[in-house]
This record gives C-alpha cells, structure tokens and sequence, in this order.
C-alpha cells in the first residue's frame, strides 16, 4: 500500500497504514481481527492533531474485507473480538475486497477464508457472524467498492453480493466496475492507475461531506 500512502499524503491526508498478523504468522481467527480493530482505536493515543471524526478506511483484497469489518464493528455484539469501537469512521473504500466471506468460501472451495477462519461457514456459523462484511452489513458509513469485472484473484461477484445487500437495506454502497486490465487485482493499489484515480476522487469528495 505504501504507493497509495505517498499519494494520500501528497493530496493532504494523514495516514495510518497499519499491518496484522496474518494465517501462518500467528493470524487467523481472532487475532488478525483484532489487530485491525486495535490499530484503529490506537489513533485515539497518537501525539497528532488528527481530526478523528473524519477518519476514512481503505483496504485492498484481504485488506478490503478487514476495513469493511471493522467500519462495521458497531454491530457486533460486546463481548465479539473488536466490538466498542473507539473510532467510527466517516467512509470507507474496498478495492477488490473479499467482502462476501461466506461467497468466498464457496467459491474457492475453502481455500484462504478456511485457513482465515479455521473451517466453514457451515462447521462456524458463530464466527463467519461476526467477520463476514456480508453479514453485518451495512456499516454506518457510506461505501464505495472498486473492482474489476476480470479480476481472476478475487471474483467481481463478491462486491455485487454486497452493494445488492446494501442496497436491500438502503445503505449507502456504491459499486464501480473496471473493465480492462485496468481492473486487474494489483492495479488497484498502483497510484497511476484509473482504479486509483475513481478511489482517490471519491475520497476527495467525502472532504465536503
């Protein structure tokens, strides 16, 4: 991510690019869970002049589906692994997001939201209530999701389970497709990239908001 953090930074945001433990690095379930809800609470300590009301979430891939949860934590139940959050965020941005855990799952046939969550929706409903953004949708905080329509990594069906979600609910979720290798599952996070600039744009306007 750090490409994109040069670039937030040069169109005047702060940001708190943060890292979990991930499976196979003491992660999984609950651990990277928590890691994510904690490094977001933990701006609330930073010696900064942060204007925390108006913090924004972003996340690619695995990272999209940990910045839907936790713009969602709100939701979970108190003694859930990141419940109470100390920082409600005004926006929040998937790029390429595995935001359908259960549709993941089936998907891939288990694969990395197995490894992620230690079984199946099935063997776990508990657990896949409580991290699937699917699930605990919506979050209090308008949505936009970016992907792309041949993303071969993480499906585009994933990001259209969710804004249908949202919009049953009337949520604010917004789905932009991207055709093209412009859409391709890495060109999100490269800063030139038109995936990028739709992201980056609709940040900007959240400014006024």
């Amino acid at each position: 991510m750090r490409g994109l953090v040069a670039d937030l930074l040069r169109r005047g945001w702060a940001t708190w690019n943060i890292e979990y433990r991930r499976v196979g690095e003491g992660g999984g379930w609950p651990a990277t869970f928590v890691d994510v809800a904690d490094a977001i609470d933990h701006l609330r300590e930073l010696p900064a002049p942060l204007d925390l009301d108006a913090v924004s979430l972003l996340g690619h891939s695995a990272g999209g589906h940990l910045a839907l949860w936790a713009a969602a934590r709100r939701h979970l139940p108190e003694a859930a692994p990141g419940a109470g959050p100390a920082i409600e965020p005004r926006a929040v941005i998937g790029q390429a997001a595995v935001c359908d855990l259960a549709g993941a799952y089936r998907m891939w046939r288990g694969g990395a939201v197995r490894s992620l969550m230690g079984g199946s929706p099935g063997e776990l409903p508990e657990r896949y209530a409580l991290s699937d953004p699917l699930a605990l949708a919506p979050p209090p905080a308008p949505v936009l999701l970016v992907h792309g329509v041949a993303d071969a990594t993480v499906s585009v069906q994933l990001s259209r389970s969710y804004a249908r979600r949202g919009e049953q609910l009337g949520a604010a979720v917004e789905l932009v497709e991207i055709e093209g290798s412009a859409g391709g599952h890495r060109a999100h996070i490269d800063p030139r990239g038109s995936a990028w600039s739709t992201a980056a744009q609709w940040l900007e306007e959240t400014r006024s908001r």
